[in-house]
């Protein structure tokens, strides 16, 4: 990429629910292109990157109890997006309750359909990206030292 107007800043927000064994919340994406994803979105100007994890979270799913545990160091997700854009995201680790009910917009062009909460080796069958499946690798090993 040529310049900094060719960056989108990004966040990746790994949601889980550790009642017994981690169960991943996934969005299944339909704007742009279809499959199962993490909730993600950009950092809007003058935002942080937890303030964006938090706004993410809410717009994608209305969770409103949520803890942001971590950022994930150690990967990088990247990719061009709309607008040829090159994506770069950091990841944070979130811990909630499948317990919650989830309500995911469905307003004019929704960006996702619906939402699952799945066990690891189903969100890791799921999930359309391998990018999103090393984070789920590296979540997991994260939560282990919970």
């Amino acid at each position: 990429m040529e310049n900094s107007n060719d960056v989108r800043k990004c966040v990746t927000a790994v949601v889980f629910d550790n009642i017994h064994n981690p169960f991943f919340l996934i969005l299944k994406r339909k704007r742009n292109w279809e499959g199962w994803e993490f909730v993600k979105g950009g950092i809007e100007a003058g935002e942080t990157e937890e303030h964006a994890v938090t706004r993410e979270i809410k717009e994608e799913t209305s969770l409103q109890k949520f803890k942001i545990l971590k950022k994930i160091e150690g990967i990088k997700k990247e990719f061009v997006g709309v607008g040829n854009k090159l994506n770069v995201h950091s990841v944070y680790l979130v811990e909630s309750s499948m317990n919650i009910p989830i309500h995911i917009p469905k307003g004019h062009d929704p960006e996702h359909s619906t939402y699952l909460w799945c066990d690891k080796a189903s969100t890791r069958s799921k999930l359309t990206w391998d990018n999103d499946k090393k984070i789920l690798e590296l979540a997991l090993e994260e939560i282990k030292k919970l």
